[in-house]
């Protein structure tokens, strides 16, 4: 065994001294601090955890898809406290910008909630390697300035008045609006959206009624380069495998 796997083991056992009395289920931590899974069996048994390389040089290590149905690690806000915490880890993908990295959503068995997002180490796009955006999704989903349900204004443009209507009641008077502009004109209706997370089904029925009048931030952002994509190689938005490039070139930015 290497010196430095020895130093490990030493960091490690010095992490389970002192066990305190509320221990819920035996288990260790890392020397970084990071949760490794626990068990409630009389008998742990060794998981063997899907590591990544980071660019910057870290090791990041990742619970293997066969256990994302029920996993077991320490909650670390619970710090000293040892309280372990069950999770369903969801695969979902980050809306925050074009490259759509693969997420895992850690859900509380308990309460349901979103604890955190990490990267999906299975992922055939970012294979684990996400940047901060991806984990600041959590941040987005339980913001408190967060609109949940349809607003209509109901004060003058601008005065901040609105009120709680129902999705139905939205969609009817949307629905109710532009059948009314269309039977005036057909660019009378312009569809704006940010990143829907949904595959251009509002934008196909937009276009159904002979309407082209979608545009998102996508239009004003990766346009170009997905076009220049498109026109010199015929496919779309590729995963290139940087991590094993010999060379990559970078034409301005």
């Amino acid at each position: 065994m290497s010196n430095k796997s020895n130093i490990l083991n030493f960091l490690s056992s010095m992490l389970l001294v002192d066990t305190p009395a509320d221990t819920q289920i035996s288990g260790m931590t890392n020397v970084a601090g990071e949760a490794l899974p626990t068990y409630s069996e009389a008998n742990p048994q060794n998981v063997q955890m899907i590591e990544v390389r980071q660019e910057d040089g870290r090791l990041s290590q990742y619970p293997p898809p066969e256990k994302w149905d029920d996993w077991t690690e320490w909650d670390g806000k619970a710090w000293p406290k040892r309280v372990a915490r069950r999770y369903t880890l969801v695969p979902t993908t980050c809306f925050n910008c074009e490259s759509g990295c693969g997420l895992l959503a850690y859900v509380d068995k308990e309460t349901f909630e979103i604890k955190k997002f990490e990267g999906n180490p299975v992922h055939p796009g970012s294979r684990g390697r996400n940047c901060a955006k991806g984990p600041a999704t959590h941040n987005q989903i339980y913001d408190p300035e967060r609109i949940l349900y349809p607003l209509k204004r109901v004060g003058e443009r601008g005065s901040g008045k609105w009120k709680r209507i129902t999705w139905e009641q939205a969609l009817d008077e949307i629905g109710a609006k532009m059948r009314e502009s269309r039977q005036k004109r057909l660019d009378g209706i312009m569809y704006h959206v940010g990143r829907p997370g949904e595959d251009g089904y509002t934008n196909r029925a937009i276009q159904a009624w002979g309407v082209d009048g979608h545009n998102s931030h996508t239009n004003i952002c990766s346009a170009g380069a997905r076009a220049g994509y498109f026109f010199w190689g015929a496919f779309d938005r590729p995963s290139p495998d940087y991590t094993h490039a010999r060379t990559i070139l970078l034409i301005s930015s």
